[in-house]
């Protein structure tokens, strides 16, 4: 009997030992692993470099840092009342606001903003912004609602709200090259009709994309959902968003609807032979080949309503793919946003699905069906403002006040 208590003892004395031994190592490997990434910072041209756990240690855990970052977002310059011009305030911890010292207006961080109706803590908000910015290949609204633990509706929602602030980043872009390759490509599942080309019902986008040498990997790449491939579209959107001259090239495949482009620019449109592993278009239908698994991969499908906006958070993606300054991006997209609610945006995409001829906007789940785009009528490209002008809600005008 006390031979089995001896026993039963040095086996739970042994299970004690093995616990702290386990612990111990796992706090060595988060130690390892944070020191490993801290190093990355310090390599020579990593810049400002922020990882995940880097992230969680900086702002997740620290609320009062969170709050910083949107402070400087509401005031860069200093906080000011926006009633009576008074520049101290006090917090309201209780509410959340900042309420001014003078007149008692309360001014919360996120007003006037495209986050204004926001009301998940500020860190989830920010970890959800960080994610969403820093996946390589995108993250699903399923993902990122079991990552959060928020419902799948507000998932859907900040996906949207941080798609529409890399549309508006998107917008600010030229191409500035001497070599450009285009093409008009296909995204969907295989046609019912049975059609291939110009005659099938897949949606056609537009692509173009700039290189320093000809063939050679792209820098940065431009793209948009097109009604057809026509010559005055491909020209009107040349015309808005690369920079042309006799001295600059294009490669094409065998388009005649780009020889409306000869006159600005160089056009090579001859026929290439896809057998050569080397052909002139081969990294532009690399792109266009990673964009349409992408959406299968990773967003198991993509309705038509859907498209402009994931076109742009494709063409942020690789544009931004060596980005090093995230927090900063994210702080100057949020800084030039404007109001939108989910009702404005759901009147907006009424207004675009019937201008496209789309059935019901909101056929299907919430949010994540949200489109803004240049909308094209016929055979010319007409201007449709972004989101604000659609929305009817001018940009925030940002007021710098000397203290």
């Amino acid at each position: 009997m006390s031979t089995h208590l001896t026993t039963h003892a040095l086996n739970r004395h042994r299970y004690r030992q093995y616990n702290r031994y386990y612990i111990l190592v796992q706090r060595m490997v988060l130690v390892m692993y944070y020191k490993r990434n801290n190093k990355r910072l310090s390599v020579s041209g990593r810049g400002d470099y922020m990882s995940t756990s880097d992230f969680i240690i900086q702002y997740y855990t620290n609320l009062d840092a969170c709050r910083k970052f949107f402070y400087d977002i509401k005031w860069p310059t200093g906080y000011y009342c926006e009633k009576c011009g008074c520049t101290h305030y006090y917090f309201m911890k209780t509410k959340n606001c900042y309420r001014c010292a003078n007149c008692k207006h309360d001014e919360r961080l996120l007003s006037n903003t495209i986050f204004q109706d926001n009301k998940l803590p500020l860190n989830v908000l920010l970890y959800g912004l960080f994610l969403i910015f820093t996946a390589n290949n995108g993250i699903s609204s399923m993902e990122l609602s079991k990552e959060l633990k928020v419902n799948y509706k507000t998932a859907c929602l900040l996906q949207t709200k941080a798609r529409i602030l890399m549309k508006n980043s998107n917008s600010k872009r030229f191409l500035d090259s001497d070599f450009y390759e285009s093409d008009v490509a296909y995204t969907g599942a295989p046609s019912h009709n049975g059609k291939r080309g110009l005659g099938t019902d897949k949606q056609p986008f537009l692509i173009v994309l700039s290189t320093e040498q000809e063939n050679q990997y792209p820098r940065f790449v431009k793209m948009q959902e097109v009604t057809t491939d026509s010559s005055n579209i491909i020209k009107g959107y040349f015309e808005k968003y690369v920079k042309m001259s006799k001295e600059r090239k294009l490669n094409t495949d065998c388009k005649t609807t780009y020889n409306i482009l000869k006159n600005r620019i160089e056009v090579n449109n001859e026929v290439i032979d896809y057998d050569n592993d080397n052909h002139r278009l081969y990294f532009l239908n690399k792109i266009i080949s990673n964009l349409n698994s992408q959406f299968i991969d990773r967003f198991h499908g993509v309705t038509k309503r859907m498209l402009p906006l994931y076109y742009s958070e494709f063409e942020w993606r690789f544009n931004h793919r060596n980005c090093k300054s995230i927090m900063d991006k994210i702080k100057n997209y949020i800084m030039q946003s404007s109001i939108a609610t989910r009702k404005m945006i759901r009147d907006s995409m009424d207004q675009y699905a019937t201008a496209r001829g789309l059935e019901n906007a909101w056929g299907c789940q919430m949010g994540n069906h949200i489109l803004f785009s240049n909308l094209v009528n016929n055979e010319s490209i007409v201007s449709v403002p972004d989101i604000y002008s659609l929305l009817h809600i001018p940009f925030r005008q940002l007021r710098s006040h000397c203290h």
